[in-house]
Parts: structure tokens; sequence; C-alpha cells
């Protein structure tokens, strides 16, 4: 009998004293090099932060990436899938996601990766729909084009869409009209306005896409409001981080 209460009382207090479930923090970084943080050698760049985090833990030395690119990677990181048995593969160099309009993303089984499915507004990929608590990020990748005088990640696109085809209809124009001054070739007026005509529908869409793809594409979201569109890089990434540190807390 005294065994069976000693044993009671064990149970009792075994019970009364047990270990909290603990919290896992994961942080995943683009464009963040091996090289980068201090603690894996780099004497140029100060990351003190990480190099705590990496004196106090364990710092692993071999380790590969499932893309290079930061779509199909989130995707292996968030299902511990390959990216195409996800369908986060792509037979053109792009593989991510660029537009705000992209209708992609992770099965509904899998956590969120992507924004929209059949329309902007139904927001069936994005985070919360996908057992996230709380979001505030850019919905989409993070290119070039969305900070001004950065460059632009469409550039060999718009070497191929724009620029050559305007090339090609400016040779032929002037062809043309050396034919038609020599008097080798009758051109009707018609050719000469549908090629001018084609030129300008040509140079429209090339400044629909720069006047529009920032306030389209480039903006932030607090769970599934819109808080700043186009998006401004004044203090991001402070901003981003006190609110992640304040989650936490």
């Amino acid at each position: 009998m005294r065994t069976l209460l000693l044993l009671l009382l064990f149970i009792y207090e075994a019970r009364s004293h047990a270990v909290s479930t603990p919290n896992f923090v994961l942080l995943m970084a683009d464009d963040l090099g091996i090289g980068d943080p201090g603690c894996y050698g780099n004497k140029t760049l100060r990351t003190p932060n990480i190099d705590r985090l990496a004196r106090g833990g364990v710092k692993l030395t071999q380790h590969l990436a499932a893309s290079p690119l930061c779509t199909p990677s989130r995707a292996a990181f968030m299902t511990g899938r390959y990216p195409i048995r996800s369908g986060m593969a792509s037979r053109s160099q792009v593989g991510v996601f660029v537009f705000s309009a992209s209708s992609g993303g992770l099965p509904h089984r899998k956590w969120h990766l992507g924004t929209s499915c059949h329309n902007r507004t139904d927001l069936c990929h994005h985070p919360l729909s996908h057992g996230f608590d709380y979001f505030h990020g850019l919905p989409v990748t993070n290119l070039r084009d969305c900070k001004p005088g950065e460059g632009s990640v469409f550039t060999r696109a718009l070497r191929l869409l724009v620029f050559l085809p305007l090339q090609v209809i400016a040779i032929t124009l002037l062809t043309l009209a050396v034919l038609r001054c020599l008097g080798l070739v009758q051109v009707p007026p018609c050719i000469f306005f549908c090629l001018f005509f084609l030129a300008a529908l040509v140079l429209g869409g090339l400044l629909c896409f720069l006047h529009y793809f920032r306030p389209l594409n480039c903006f932030l979201m607090r769970n599934r409001d819109i808080t700043q569109q186009p998006m401004s890089y004044d203090n991001l990434t402070q901003r981003l981080t006190a609110d992640a540190a304040q989650f936490i807390q």
C-alpha cells in the first residue's frame, strides 16, 4: 500500500512539473550566402547577432539548398520535399512568382506559397489560409524592379519582346522608304501606317509595363490587408524586424 501511495505521489509530482513545449523559430534569409556572416569567416560585414547564435548553439558547415531561386527553395523549406514534387518547377529560367496576379501556389494540403487561385481577391494561397497566425511582408518575389534605380530582372525579356521587334520594324521602314524613293518598289502608304502603328503599340506596352509594374506587384501586406502600395524600401528591414520581434515576444 505504501508503495502504491509513493507511486501515485510520484506521478502527481511529475505531471505538475511537466516540461513546457518549447518554441522553435525558423529563419530563412534570401540572398544570404554562407560567406556573408562573420561566424563563417567574413571579415568585412558585421553580423554580431548571428555570430552570437552560432557561438551559443550548433553551426552547420555542410548543407544543400533545394534550388538557387526563392520560390522553389521556400517550397522545399516548407514541405520537406523537392520543389518539383510540389509543382514548384519551371521550364523557363524564371521559376519564381514575379507578378501578384500569378495563380500558382502550393497544394492546399501544404503551407503557404503563393497568393491567389482564381482571382486576385480570393487569397486562397495566403499564409493565413494555410496555417499561419500572422503575416507581414511581400506576397511575391522581392525584385530589383521594385526599387527605383536598381535595374530590372526583365532586361532579357524586354530585349527580346520590345527592342528586337522595334529594330526589325525600324529596318523594315527604312528599307521600304529607300526602295520607294528609288522607284524600285511601289509601297502603299497603309503599309507605313501599319508599321508605325505596330511600333506605337510596342512602345505603349513598354510604357504601361514600366508605369504599372511597381504599383501592381510591389506592395506590403499585414495579414490580408495591403499596408503600403507601392512599397517603400526606407527602413524596410528595420520595420519588418521590429514587427517580427514584437510577434515573438
